[in-house]
């Protein structure tokens, strides 16, 4: 009888490690697809808003540190230069170039992760963005409204900048935003104003 638990606990332990080894590759594999997808939504997002010439595509690079007991990924936002290789963004862009790049990041994760989440809220995207990288990051943003409108896609944007809301109001077909003040008891209110009162 001992010999018999002997033999089964050996099976089960084997067993049980063919199913880590398994989980182990599949997680692997699952996390390769993942990035491709987040990398080629990053590319696409920063073609389209980006409108320097000193930085075709960046993407996140993932280190992977394995132990005898654990593995660690380490990830990294780096660039494709115009004149040379891939490169760490950190240390190397002006504070438009990490704003975009944070703004372009992020949305790609909210697509790929979040693809029937129903929001979207960012807090002043346009801070640091000259007006070119304003103007295509307006148009990234009209783009997912749009792709995303029939499933009840909801956008929430907190921004000083008129200028931009008008522009990405306009581009989404939005007939009404709204506007926190500050009434004469210094109490915050909210109240809902037509677009084309902006200004």
């Amino acid at each position: 009888l001992a010999h018999i638990r002997l033999v089964a606990a050996k099976s089960a332990n084997q067993d049980l490690q063919k199913y880590y080894t398994a989980l182990d590759r599949a997680l692997m594999k699952f996390h390769e697809m993942k990035m491709e997808e987040i990398n080629k939504l990053i590319r696409d997002y920063w073609t389209a808003t980006y409108k320097g010439v000193d930085i075709e595509t960046i993407e996140i690079r993932a280190d992977i540190e394995t132990t005898a007991t654990r593995r660690s990924h380490n990830y990294r936002l780096v660039m494709k230069h115009k004149t040379e290789a891939h490169m760490d963004m950190r240390g190397r862009c002006s504070a438009g170039q990490k704003v975009l790049a944070a703004l372009v990041v992020r949305l790609a994760l909210a697509e790929s992760f979040c693809h029937n989440c129903g929001v979207l809220a960012l807090d002043e995207p346009t801070s640091n963005l000259d007006h070119a990288n304003i103007d295509g990051f307006t148009e990234a943003l009209s783009r997912i409204v749009k792709e995303r409108a029939k499933s009840g896609f909801q956008l929430i944007i907190i921004s000083h900048d008129d200028d931009f809301i008008e522009k990405l109001a306009k581009d989404t077909e939005v007939e009404q935003y709204w506007r926190v003040s500050k009434d004469q008891d210094a109490k915050s209110q909210i109240r809902s104003h037509l677009v084309t009162t902006i200004g």
